[in-house]
């Protein structure tokens, strides 16, 4: 009996799914020569980390937002529905200050003069 428990468990262990960071919502907008990505990265509904792109700043290099620097005041995949607000720490190597709110499937991102609607996915 004491053997049977090591491979059930085993087994048990084997048999469920891997758990690994995933993409949870992902805004995207824009054409390819001006586009904006932001990606949701973590599990659910909890606190994701977001990962910026866009060609027009860094020429589309991804850049991880640091947590002290944005508010994710409603996030929630199942409904597809987003609000955050990112504040620039003037640095450079940050994007510049902006707000993304969406739900349903769509979201408008508002970044410097821009106001730009795209595409928000969960999965």
């Amino acid at each position: 009996m004491r053997r049977l428990a090591p491979a059930v468990t085993l087994l048990a262990l084997i048999g469920q799914p891997a758990l690994a960071s995933q993409t949870v919502c992902t805004f995207s907008a824009g054409e390819a020569s001006r586009y904006y990505e932001l990606e949701f990265v973590g599990y659910g509904d909890a606190s994701p980390i977001i990962v910026f792109s866009s060609t027009e700043f860094g020429s589309g290099k991804r850049i991880t937002l640091h947590p002290v620097d944005y508010s994710l005041k409603q996030f929630s995949p199942k409904s597809e529905k987003v609000s955050l607000e990112f504040r620039s720490p003037k640095n450079t190597t940050q994007p510049p200050s902006f707000n993304l709110n969406g739900a349903g499937g769509r979201a408008i991102l508002s970044i410097g003069s821009s106001i730009v609607e795209g595409d928000l996915k969960c999965d």
